[in-house]
C-alpha cells in the first residue's frame, strides 16, 4: 500500500501552524507544489520544503506525519471525508479541530482544544490529551457536534465542554468540569473523574464506572435502572480496539442522576452498578 510520508527535519520549539497539511490532504495537492508554499516559523518566513521532507502523493492514504512535537498546532484541522492522517509523535493545540470526516490517529499526546468544533469522523489518541477535549473553538458557543474521540490515556479539565453531539471515550481519568454546559452527546471513561461533573449540563449522557466524590446539588438521584438502550451504546463503544472492549455487551444496570436542574437541565449521569 502506498502512502505519503511527511517528516519534520528540525527540532525547533517555535510554534508551527500545520493547517497547510490538512489543506494538502483534502485537495490532494501535488507534493512539489506544497514544498514551494511559504510558512511562518516564529518571525521568519520559509518554504515548507525547507523544513519538511515530503515523499509520495497527497492523493495516497494514509498520510504519515513523522517527528511531530508539541509545537505543532492544528494538526489534522478540518480533515474531510475519506482522509486518513497518522501522527508519529506528540501534537500541539487544536489537533483535529473542526474535523469534518476521515480519521486522525495520534501516536502520542495532545495539548489543549483537541477536536474543538469537530463534526464528523474519528480521532484516536494513544496517549493523553489536555484541557477542553471536544469543546467549542475559542470564541464559539457550540462544541463538538458529531463523530467519535477515543483517548487511551487521560484527559484534562473541561472535557466535552458545550458538547452538542458525538461520543467522547476516555480509557483513563478525566479532570474537573467534565461535561460542563453540555447540550447533548455522550461522555464515558473507565478511570476516575474530577470535580463539578456536568455543571450547567442540559441534555446528554455521562456514563461513569464510579460515582464522583461530589455530585452537584443540581443532580437528583432517580434510583437504579436497567436501561435497554445501553446495549446499543456498548455496541458502539466496543467496536474500537481499546479497553472498552472488556465491558460486557449486555451490561446495563446503573444508578441514574438527572440534572443540572439549576439550569433546568435534563441530562443524565449514569453510574455502573452491575
Amino acid at each position: 500500500m502506498t502512502h505519503t510520508i511527511v517528516t519534520f527535519k528540525g527540532s525547533t520549539k517555535q510554534r508551527l501552524d500545520m493547517r497547510w497539511l490538512s489543506q494538502a490532504i483534502n485537495e490532494s495537492t501535488n507534493s512539489d507544489v506544497v514544498k514551494k508554499q511559504s510558512l511562518h516559523m516564529g518571525n521568519e518566513k520559509c518554504n515548507i520544503g525547507d523544513i519538511f521532507d515530503i515523499t509520495g502523493s497527497f492523493s495516497d492514504h494514509p498520510v504519515v506525519f513523522e517527528n511531530s512535537n508539541q509545537s505543532m498546532d492544528y494538526v489534522g484541522h478540518a480533515l474531510c471525508k475519506d482522509s486518513h492522517l497518522t501522527v508519529a509523535g506528540d501534537v500541539g493545540h487544536y489537533a483535529g479541530s473542526r474535523l469534518a470526516g476521515g480519521k486522525l490517529v495520534i501516536d502520542g499526546n495532545a495539548q489543549d482544544y483537541t477536536a474543538c468544533g469537530m463534526s464528523k469522523g474519528l480521532i484516536e489518541i494513544m496517549g493523553d490529551a489536555n484541557d477542553y477535549v471536544g469543546s467549542a473553538h475559542v470564541g464559539d458557543k457550540k462544541g463538538m457536534a458529531g463523530g467519535t474521540i477515543l483517548v487511551h490515556g487521560n484527559t484534562g479539565h473541561f472535557t466535552g465542554d458545550m458538547l452538542r453531539r458525538g461520543t467522547i471515550m476516555v480509557v483513563g481519568n478525566i479532570g474537573d468540569y467534565c461535561g460542563s454546559r453540555m447540550i447533548a452527546g455522550t461522555i464515558t471513561n473507565l478511570g476516575t473523574i474530577g470535580k463539578q461533573v456536568g455543571v450547567g449540563m442540559r441534555r446528554g449522557t455521562i456514563l461513569l464506572p464510579h460515582k464522583p466524590k461530589d455530585v452537584l446539588t443540581g443532580f437528583h438521584d432517580c434510583g437504579r435502572h436497567n436501561l435497554g438502550y445501553l446495549t446499543l451504546l456498548l455496541h458502539e463503544l466496543r467496536q474500537y480496539k481499546s479497553t472498552f472492549q472488556s465491558l460486557h455487551p449486555m451490561r446495563r444496570r446503573v444508578q441514574r442522576y438527572i440534572g443540572d436542574t439549576t439550569v433546568s437541565g435534563q441530562g443524565e449521569m449514569l453510574i455502573w452498578i452491575g
